[in-house]
């Protein structure tokens, strides 16, 4: 086995991706590979602090097995992680508002592609739905002109009639 083929072996079992490296000490990559999980998950939760604060404490267990499936992107660091990491629990665990917020501000400026995210250039427009608050929050990001964000509220029945006529009241 060459030096290449016995550094991939080995960065594949410390990123958790592979079995572990032949000749090395099993011991050694396990504790540097929890490390490197420890690290990397500590890395998200200062970048992404709503995924940490709505998970409590099972975001270690949950950041754990999350990196155990998918190894760091490429590109855009603890943010495209972060990202990443939000979007495999959605299925598994209801987003807070505080996500959703943070998604929309991250997809309003960057993209995603296969090595992570990558910086928008042009306009974006993002559409997010608030659970808590009970209504769509719309971003808008143009460059040169800055940012906004509209809370678009729909009550159930509102744009209806009432069934009864006499419900109308003349003040």
């Amino acid at each position: 086995m060459s030096l290449r083929e016995q550094q991939a072996a080995l960065m594949a079992a410390l990123s958790g991706q592979g079995p572990m490296a032949a000749g090395w000490d099993a011991d050694r990559v396990r504790a540097t590979a929890v490390a490197l999980v420890h690290k990397r998950s500590r890395s998200v939760a200062r970048t992404w602090p709503s995924l940490k604060a709505m998970l409590v404490d099972d975001y270690v267990a949950c950041f754990a097995r999350y990196a155990s499936q998918h190894p760091l992107p490429r590109e855009g660091g603890a943010l495209a992680d972060g990202r990443a990491f939000a979007r495999w629990l959605a299925p598994l665990n209801d987003w807070s508002d505080a996500v959703h917020r943070q998604a929309l501000q991250v997809d309003l400026h960057h993209a995603q592609d296969a090595a992570g995210l990558r910086v928008r250039r042009g306009p974006s427009v993002r559409l997010a739905w608030l659970p808590g608050a009970r209504c769509w929050l719309l971003g808008m990001r143009w460059p040169g002109w800055g940012e906004r964000e509209f809370s678009l509220r729909w009550v159930r029945g509102q744009h209806r009639k009432p069934a009864n006529p006499r419900a109308y009241k003349a003040d």
